[in-house]
């Protein structure tokens, strides 16, 4: 019985393989077209043309799962004010133009704009598409998000699965590049991506593992897959030349209190970042007198760790750290580098995060040189490995950054938001590093120039990223965002060529002369 059922499996898995085949250049082209299709032609702008709040029938045409949230959600959003939604659909799109001027960036003349949100923002969505119009910009509307789903990986694995070998591989790969360049002209027309997220859903352990059926043969081509399309994508529609914006609001599963959270976060995400920018610029300024970081945790958390930062020739001229306000990630704000490997060693302990929609306990990453060289959490080492470094071994540590929205880090204890908020602002909430690749992957050849200063931030690459010209695997395809909590730094510092030490955070405080401003943002809400 046990032989006829694994033919039987054998069977099916060749039968699908064979499908796959046959519909590679098909679904490759329909891929391709989704990321260019306009007007009439693309079927979510004609799904938002005809939203209102009197029905919800015209939901269903979206062909994903809508559940009630989505429904309240979307009566809601349409029942705010017209002013607000207008305004915020303003504040969206000149965050997303700014993005050009924040990262020295040229549109050219390219008009099209990827922008997704998710089900249940339509009356948000359409006064953004209605500002980029009005901005002489094209929307791009994708498939939009859907609540519970990370649907992208999932579809990935379900399309591919335990098939993928060479074969397919090349299928993929050769019908991939015809589609790109059957729509190259308009593919080489977009400027940038726009995303509206949400949050609010209870985090949970993930106690699946959607990976576990994949051999080493299927992670192998898969990833390679991943990583051609990107390096291709990228030669048309560079990094260094487009410009994006991301923006996040809770939804009705954050809580009872969910209408005054809202508001809150609504009214932080639609703040000038200017002046906490000049804030921030102070902290570049201490931080380029140091050659390593050192953090330290405290009230239980064992983070001890040194962060080696790269020197620069020119301190006139040059810069360490790229000053990042509202405009890519609303909202403002953070400091970040990208760190140089060797020398960079120690414990990284977070006690609590969701990366990924995936809760992670007691979380710790050892690093030695800059490498993740364990990895663990109280659901054990086979947890982390199989989700946060999936499907590599050892990962790099990609970024160092200094998170200084007080506010939102305020806002968060005041209704114990804890893991239900999104990475886009649990970044902001403290130090972090990230794990992957550098923010400048694919384009650090491309100078970029911090406003106030007008120094070039030079720190776009570090040991393995710099072979970039030499070999076709350093990057991961992957950029996870690890935040510890203000509450839980004892402190953070720099250490000088000399020795002397440079105090930027002390007791979970911003203690350099000059950023006491950021320290307001935690007005009465902490604990």
């Amino acid at each position: 019985m046990m032989k006829e059922q694994g033919k039987a499996q054998v069977a099916e898995k060749e039968q699908w393989k064979r499908k796959l085949l046959e519909t590679a250049v098909s679904r490759a082209q329909d891929f391709v077209k989704s990321l260019i299709r306009i007007g009439e032609e693309n079927p979510y702008e004609m799904i938002l043309e005809k939203a209102t709040p009197e029905s919800t029938d015209w939901m269903e045409e979206y062909g994903l799962p809508v559940t009630d949230t989505d429904r309240q959600m979307m009566k809601f959003w349409f029942g705010l004010e017209k002013e607000k939604l207008q305004a915020m659909g303003n504040t969206v799109a000149n965050a997303f133009l700014h993005g050009f001027i924040s990262q020295s960036r040229d549109r050219k003349d390219r008009k099209r704009v990827r922008f997704f949100y998710q089900i249940g923002q339509e009356a948000l969505a359409k006064e953004v598409v209605k500002a980029l119009k009005e901005k002489g910009l094209t929307p791009v509307i994708t498939e939009p998000h859907i609540l519970y789903a990370s649907q992208g990986q999932k579809d990935l694995l379900l399309e591919h699965g335990d098939v993928m070998d060479e074969e397919l591989f090349h299928a993929e790969w050769e019908a991939y590049k015809a589609a790109m360049y059957l729509y190259e002209k308009e593919l080489k027309d977009t400027c940038g991506m726009i995303g509206i997220d949400q949050f609010g859903m209870e985090p949970v352990v993930d106690t699946g593992n959607e990976n576990a059926f994949l051999s080493e043969e299927n992670k192998e081509w898969l990833t390679k897959l991943s990583q051609k399309k990107r390096d291709f994508e990228a030669r048309w529609i560079r990094p260094s030349e487009i410009s994006f914006c991301k923006v996040a609001f809770p939804n009705m599963l954050v809580g009872e209190r969910f209408e005054q959270i809202f508001d809150d976060f609504f009214q932080m995400n639609a703040e000038v970042s200017e002046p906490f920018e000049l804030l921030q610029q102070v902290l570049i300024d201490g931080l380029d007198t140091c050659e390593t970081v050192e953090i330290k945790g405290c009230n239980g958390n064992e983070t001890d760790i040194k962060i080696s930062l790269w020197p620069v020739k020119d301190p006139e001229k040059e810069t360490k750290f790229l000053n990042c306000g509202g405009d890519l990630n609303i909202p403002y704000g953070e400091v970040f580098t990208t760190p140089r490997l060797t020398g960079t060693t120690g414990l990284y302990h977070v006690e609590e995060i969701c990366l990924k929609g995936i809760f992670y306990h007691d979380l710790r990453l050892t690093f030695k040189d800059g490498w993740v060289v364990d990895a663990t959490c109280k659901e054990g080492k086979e947890y982390v490995m199989n989700r946060l470094l999936y499907p590599y071994q050892q990962v790099t540590m990609g970024e160092f950054a200094i998170g200084s929205n007080t506010k939102a880090y305020s806002i968060a204890h005041k209704y114990q938001l804890g893991g239900r908020l999104p990475i886009l602002i649990y970044e902001k909430m403290g130090p972090h590093i990230a794990i992957g690749d550098p923010c400048f992957a694919r384009s650090e050849d491309a100078p970029i120039y911090n406003m106030y200063d007008h120094k070039e931030m030079v720190c776009r690459e570090n040991e393995v990223t710099k072979d970039r010209d030499k070999k076709d695997d350093v990057y991961f395809e992957n950029h996870v965002d690890i935040t510890l909590p203000y509450h839980q730094v004892e402190y953070l510092r720099g250490i000088k060529k000399d020795g002397s030490k440079v105090a930027f955070i002390e007791k979970g405080r911003f203690v350099l002369p000059g950023t006491d401003g950021l320290n307001t943002g935690f007005g009465g809400g902490e604990k």
